[in-house]
């Protein structure tokens, strides 16, 4: 079973071409997750009063066509079966009856008091609809190669704006944040998102950014033309990992002919 939730996007979701941006499409998808907490129990907000948190770690997103202004879409997300203190749940976006993008995601429950991980019997999510993991292009685990010559391409410092209940730049900034720094990104659409978490950007804190482009698309993301990779750094390390498939905006289908 499916947890479902639906919306409407709005102006401010989308870019230049009226696609839905890449941190609205993962947006989208987190705020649904949220819902289903909300609805099924416990809540984000009662497991973080009883000293527990969910941290993403990883999230694989493929979009199989862009979505625009006051298109009305519907998400559906579910837990899968858990694996030690590994918690991993998909997306499905769909809109005009057509699935337009979906996402693997793997989270940790931290308890916030000591820094340690919970297992899976520690959190009750019994309420929650699960089914198994659906198939996915993309790998929900990729490397960075280690021949590519990386550049630094900008620093952004971490706003109260950028923040969540947990005092850290919120999970679902990042993809905004790298992808428009990809060269003339105006000329292109997001076909995927890779993303590895690994130390959080704190409030106050400053991201240095860093890029390189592939030689060729990676094969799993048959939709690219190009792919790009990054990785952050924040003062305790390394902050995030990702891999960015794009390619040459159709104007035609960006115009809505």
């Amino acid at each position: 079973m499916r947890y479902t939730d639906n919306y409407v996007i709005t102006s401010h979701d989308v870019d230049i071409n009226n696609h839905l941006r890449p941190s609205l499409v993962q947006r989208y998808m987190i705020e649904t997750a949220d819902h289903q907490m909300r609805d099924r129990k416990p809540t984000y907000y009662e497991l973080f009063v009883d000293g527990k948190a969910f941290i993403l770690t990883r999230i694989s997103i493929e979009i199989y066509r862009q979505t625009e202004k006051y298109d009305e879409i519907t998400v559906q997300t579910w837990r899968c079966p858990e694996k030690g203190a590994t918690f991993i749940r998909c997306f499905v976006m769909v809109c005009k009856g057509e699935i337009v993008a979906k996402g693997y995601s793997v989270w940790a429950v931290v308890n916030h008091e000591t820094g340690k991980l919970c297992k899976a019997s520690e959190v009750d999510l019994s309420n929650y609809e699960m089914e198994e993991p659906h198939e996915m292009g993309l790998k929900d685990r990729f490397r960075l190669p280690k021949d590519l010559k990386f550049e630094k391409v900008g620093t952004k410092q971490v706003a109260y704006s950028d923040v969540d209940i947990n005092l850290h730049m919120n999970n679902t900034y990042y993809p905004d944040m790298l992808w428009g720094l990809i060269p003339d990104i105006q000329e292109k659409e997001v076909t995927s998102v890779n993303l590895r978490y690994q130390k959080e950007a704190p409030l106050g804190g400053e991201i240095t950014i860093y890029m390189a482009k592939l030689p060729a698309p990676v094969p799993e993301d048959s939709r690219a033309e190009e792919t790009y990779c990054f990785y952050t750094e924040v003062e305790a390390g390394t902050n995030v990992e990702a891999m960015i498939g794009v390619r040459k905006v159709n104007r035609c289908i960006a115009a809505g002919g």
